[in-house]
């Protein structure tokens, strides 16, 4: 080895390509974001450049405004940013399994499963009874006489999701 090769210690080529591209993929993440998520980004330079990527609809523009936001990201910590990102992930991640639960006692419910609804009353006991047993009986009359419509289904898992959230 020569001197100077001793003497090189940043990151090789191929390393600073790689941040390089998680930066844009970052910036990607950011003007994805709504404005209002955006608010929490500190430094004002980055959150106008996400801003304009934002505006832009051409590949190529767009492509190029991701560059720059990607380096004006590498002048500073990105970690902040990155916690914002993480913390909605986690949220839809949270948000979807709600989903899914409702789904399942929508299921349930319909399938005439006592105990589906015991629970759901324990889990939000504000519900309207006498109205979740009128939806109920609606979605399973309109399962047996009119499989393909779907409307009574719709609007009881509206009714469950409604219930969710206010309890």
């Amino acid at each position: 080895m020569t001197e100077e090769e001793e003497e090189f210690e940043g990151p090789s080529k191929s390393q600073r390509k790689r941040d390089m591209q998680a930066l844009k993929d970052l910036a990607q993440r950011l003007v994805e974001l709504s404005s209002e998520q955006l608010e929490a980004i500190e430094d004002t330079r980055v959150r106008e450049s996400v801003l304009a990527a934002k505006k832009i609809t051409k590949g190529n523009a767009r492509k190029r405004q991701l560059q720059y936001t990607a380096k004006l990201m590498s002048k500073i910590d990105v970690t902040p940013m990155q916690l914002i990102i993480d913390e909605l992930d986690a949220s839809s991640a949270v948000h979807i399994q709600k989903f899914h639960q409702l789904e399942v006692f929508r299921a349930r419910l319909i399938e005439g499963d006592k105990n589906a609804m015991d629970e759901f009353l324990t889990l939000y006991p504000t519900t309207n009874r006498q109205q979740l047993r009128q939806l109920i009986r609606a979605a399973q009359q309109e399962t047996e006489q009119h499989p393909e419509q779907k409307v009574q289904f719709r609007k009881l898992f509206k009714f469950l999701k409604a219930e969710s959230e206010a309890g």
